[in-house]
């Protein structure tokens, strides 16, 4: 499952807590980078492809979709989903924690490169979702 590092080479993967904490952070964007990063280092590459794919769906149904929610419903409870379907995805199909524990061929990558890629996310998330929303109120098929 995954690279075979040479004796003594030690490959960096994002643990489930980690993707979930880039997801919380980074938003929809976060959600699609640490998870397509663990399948890339695990040679996984359909569920990859995969992952890209639903996060971009995600991200345009997102898109599409706010300016005919009502202003009052709170964004907590699609925050809370998807960060927790990062972190059940990262579970089930990549490493759990105590796999990369115990392995000699996998650590954890730093807790601050999650912060930073996460913030980098969420201005990628905030991008992606508010300038097509600001196209369909400027064009006037949205008013916002």
């Amino acid at each position: 499952m995954g690279k075979n590092p040479q004796a003594g080479e030690v490959t960096k993967i994002y643990s489930p807590i980690q993707v979930a904490c880039g997801a919380f952070v980074g938003g929809p964007a976060g959600v699609m980078y640490f998870l397509q990063a663990n399948f890339n280092i695990l040679e996984q590459y359909g569920m990859k492809q995969k992952t890209i794919v639903w996060g971009l769906l995600y991200l345009v149904l997102l898109t599409v979709s706010t300016p005919f929610l009502p202003e009052n419903i709170p964004n907590l409870p699609f925050t809370i989903a998807y960060v927790i379907t990062a972190r059940l995805v990262a579970e089930k199909y990549q490493m759990k924690k105590v796999d990369i524990i115990e392995s000699d061929h996998y650590e954890f990558y730093s807790n601050w490169r999650v912060f930073g890629l996460g913030l980098l996310c969420l201005l990628v998330s905030f991008v992606a979702i508010l300038v097509p929303l600001l196209v369909l109120d400027a064009t006037g098929i949205v008013t916002m």
